[in-house]
């Protein structure tokens, strides 16, 4: 069965997917909670919006930091590929806590290879994966 999961991660390119902790400058705005509480907003594909504690964002970043950078990357698919097919299909049929999962994994990883050392320097950013270009391209702006 997981042969099966993983020969479908890499059947077809993955569409662009993204990952963004958004500004917080609207007090009345949904992501100023979240910073207020000292977690992270993760809004996913602009529709789903997810609130990350900061400790498991501390834990996470530090499991990120014993993967290689090959491993990384491959990571980083095959999370933007669950995404995506989490989108394409009905979403609210969706296991809400995979599709967390996949988009905090890809969007540690991605800034861990775009340089940010640390889960403190974590801000205001996006994250996008594009798997149609070869090899998948990730990119970070914020």
């Amino acid at each position: 069965m997981q042969n099966a999961a993983l020969s479908a991660d890499k059947a077809s390119p993955t569409p662009p997917v993204t990952v963004a902790y958004p500004s917080a400058q609207c007090e009345k705005s949904p992501y100023s909670s979240i910073v207020g509480r000292g977690n992270v907003p993760l809004l996913i594909e602009d529709c789903l919006l997810a609130e990350v504690p900061r400790d498991q964002l501390q834990r996470e970043w530090e499991a990120c930091k014993t993967i290689s950078d090959v491993d990384a990357a491959d990571y980083c698919r095959r999370a933007a590929g669950r995404l995506s097919r989490a989108f394409e299909s009905e979403i609210a049929s969706a296991d809400l806590s995979d599709i967390v999962a996949n988009a905090a994994v890809l969007f540690l990883l991605s800034l861990r290879k775009s340089g940010v050392a640390s889960p403190d320097q974590i801000g205001p950013c996006e994250v996008c994966y594009d798997g149609t270009e070869v090899g998948g391209r990730v990119s970070a702006t914020g």
